[in-house]
């Protein structure tokens, strides 16, 4: 086994809201940086909506990050696209459980 492939525990803040996580340590940036790009979006539609409107923050940063996922994978990487909207779907899900 090579050392990037090792199972890392990491904590990722998205919205205020811990997640701990396993992944692959040569995984690591990417989720960082998703979560960074969740937040950032989210700070953006907070902005826009008002931060009083959860639910439609929440929708509208999902959206902007899997149109622009889509928009510039071509179909060789469509898969990998569908498996990434339906992690960040399953974390918007986990996020609004939990602000119930």
């Amino acid at each position: 086994m090579h050392m990037e492939d090792r199972d890392l525990g990491i904590n990722l803040i998205i919205d205020g809201i811990s997640y701990p996580l396993t992944v692959k340590a040569s995984e690591e940036p990417y989720y960082r940086q998703a979560a960074r790009m969740v937040n950032e979006k989210l700070s953006l539609y907070k902005e826009l909506f008002g931060s009083q409107d959860g639910v439609r923050v929440t929708i509208m940063a999902a959206l902007d990050i899997a149109f622009n996922s889509v928009r510039s994978t071509d179909e060789a990487g469509s898969a990998e696209v569908m498996r990434k909207i339906k992690e960040l779907a399953y974390l918007v899900d986990s996020t609004l459980e939990t602000k119930k």
